[in-house]
């Protein structure tokens, strides 16, 4: 995940576990003069482990928030960058706002994502959940707790009106919780789209191009240094 160019705006992709990314990159590519990476949460489900949370969801997670921290890390002075993450992917990207106050990202789009990793509960409801050590791991990653350290970052959540795997309540509460302990309440957003599929199998049927033009007018408005002055 490297870009040949660092005076270009950069627009990162992440996928889910697993995930190829496309769809999400056509909303990167509408981004002009931006160059587009992407960054795999894994190629294999976390269905293939024994143990789902250890082995599973939280190793790649980790790998995509410690390999972003060096992506942003490298960036060239001045440089622009925007995060796009559908599903866990999506909270992988608002981490690595709330990671570091002054990693140069201007922007955050989750798709049908979560701020947390309560919802693998009724994913994988004979896992050993109640255990102390879990508990605090689930903790460790809400997103929700770190809503001040993204800053005046612009945030969009996008989600499906009946979203199987990741029910939009999830978004909504922190939509709201977001905008209520922010400075920056405005710079949030929040768009549910009926029929909007949670694993983009075909990004031209219309809710996915729905998706698509929030995303495109969102990174153009928030990439733009003139638009969007606000460090």
């Amino acid at each position: 995940m490297t870009t040949s160019d660092k005076t270009k705006p950069v627009v990162v992709v992440i996928g889910d576990f697993p995930e190829t990314g496309h769809g999400l990159q056509n909303c990167a590519a509408s981004v002009r003069g931006a160059e587009v990476e992407y960054l795999s949460l894994g190629a294999e489900g976390p269905q293939f482990s024994q143990d789902p949370l250890y082995q599973g969801y939280l190793p790649a997670m980790q790998r995509a928030r410690q390999e972003l921290a060096r992506r942003l890390g490298a960036a060239g002075e001045g440089q622009r960058f925007a995060l796009i993450g559908r599903g866990l992917g999506g909270l992988v990207a608002l981490w690595a706002a709330a990671d570091s106050r002054t990693a140069p990202v201007r922007a955050v789009v989750a798709i049908s994502s979560t701020p947390n990793l309560d919802y693998l509960k009724d994913k994988h409801p004979y896992y050993s959940w109640p255990a102390d050590d879990v508990k605090k791991v689930l903790l460790d990653w809400d997103v929700s707790y770190k809503v001040p350290r993204i800053g005046p970052r612009a945030v969009l959540l996008i989600h499906s009106d009946n979203d199987p795997e990741i029910r939009a309540n999830w978004a909504e509460e922190f939509f709201l919780l977001a905008t209520g302990v922010s400075k920056w309440p405005q710079r949030w957003d929040y768009h549910r789209i009926p029929g909007l599929p949670h694993v983009w199998k075909d990004p031209v049927q219309e809710p996915c191009r729905q998706a698509q033009a929030h995303v495109a007018e969102w990174l153009e408005q928030y990439l733009d240094p003139v638009a969007d002055p606000v460090n």
